[in-house]
């Protein structure tokens, strides 16, 4: 399979609106604060506008939009991998949520002793060692070599760790509506949004196969992207999603015959509405062998996107967030089945790059 990589690097501020409503609440002054990095749902209708036109669409023909390119609900022909957030070109992903951390000292989160609660019987996830005020890495990235590291069962080195603040910063915009007939301002129409500028290390990285070979992509595009149709310069190579991601770690048998590892999200998670998202925080992704015993997930998200051809918001769906993580044993001879899932998309949306998830190993003590 073929594979381009697409990366974005922003122009401009750039807004990629959040599930909150600009409604919500009952008085007070509400913000609306923007995502960073946006959802693939957002970068991929940039990608197959910016293919449509070269096949000389235009907006509005419905009926002249390329076949390949699928439809309001399906990507045709088209695969995705990412979004991948990169600083000076070299990939950062959340920190894994087995991580907790204290003025530079690094603990990981290990299964506990089994115990009862509103789940039944379960195994917990608890501190390896004392933890000593350690709290979890909110808003901390690693990089590739950071993440092998924390794959191989250790912590990451203190240079491999990126905070938020090192790739954009926000800016608060305050805005109102204005009336076209008596160009003056629309009462309680006052809103305030927070807007992302990103730093000029950073970019976002999405790999892209599926593409006709006939078909002449410009190595060179600017794209609107976002609320307000800021701009984006995409910059259009070959490439492979296999060369993103740290290696996976080898599994060996160890207490009781089994390999334990962890199954790692490096994109959101979508599996469907409440009752099969349900299932799958507490048995891991379909299709994982073996048995899961705990897991560290984060807050689920709310993500949508705008439908082209309705010219209208879709509807919301609940997403698990990257670093999201379970922890699995099989038995040993499931070995090669699970070093094949490492960078596999698993889930109903595996093809926009939702779901992507990593190997890791962990030891029973």
């Amino acid at each position: 399979m073929s594979w381009q990589r697409w990366v974005f690097r922003f122009l401009d501020t750039c807004f990629f609106r959040d599930a909150a409503p600009f409604h919500a609440g009952e008085g007070g002054y509400i913000r609306v604060k923007s995502i960073f990095p946006p959802f693939i749902t957002t970068l991929q209708g940039a990608i197959r506008t910016s293919l449509a036109l070269e096949q000389k669409w235009h907006p509005g023909e419905t009926e002249k939009w390329p076949e390949e390119l699928g439809g309001p609900d399906d990507l045709g022909n088209l695969r995705l991998r990412g979004p991948y957030l990169l600083y000076q070109d070299e990939p950062c992903f959340p920190a894994p949520l087995l991580l907790l951390g204290k003025e530079g000292t690094y603990i990981r989160l290990v299964p506990g002793a089994p115990v009862e609660c509103d789940l039944g019987t379960v195994r917990l996830p608890v501190p390896a060692r004392e933890p000593e005020g350690a709290k979890l890495l909110n808003g901390v990235y690693l990089t590739r070599e950071g993440l092998g590291q924390v794959l191989e069962g250790g912590v990451p080195s203190q240079n491999t760790l990126k905070r938020r603040e090192d790739f954009y910063v926000d800016e608060i915009r305050v805005g109102l509506e204005r009336s076209d007939e008596s160009r003056t301002a629309k009462e309680g129409h006052l809103y305030n949004i927070i807007h992302v500028r990103p730093k000029r290390e950073t970019a976002l990285a999405v790999y892209v196969s599926g593409i006709p070979p006939a078909w002449r992509v410009k190595d060179q595009l600017a794209v609107p992207l976002g609320g307000e149709g800021r701009l984006a310069a995409v910059q259009v190579m070959s490439g492979n999603p296999s060369e993103i991601l740290p290696p996976a770690p080898s599994l060996v048998a160890g207490k009781g015959g089994k390999i334990r590892f962890t199954v790692i999200l490096v994109t959101p998670g979508w599996y469907g509405e409440r009752e099969s998202l349900q299932k799958v925080i507490s048995q891991g992704p379909p299709g994982i062998p073996g048995r899961c015993l705990a897991a560290c997930i984060g807050k689920v998200l709310q993500a949508g996107g705008w439908d082209m051809l309705n010219r209208q918001p879709r509807s919301l769906m609940p997403f698990l967030p990257s670093g999201s993580l379970w922890f699995f044993e099989a038995d040993e001879q499931k070995t090669a089945q699970v070093a094949a899932l490492h960078g596999q998309c698993i889930g109903p949306k595996g093809d926009y790059g939702f779901g992507q998830i990593i190997i890791g190993r962990w030891e029973e003590k």
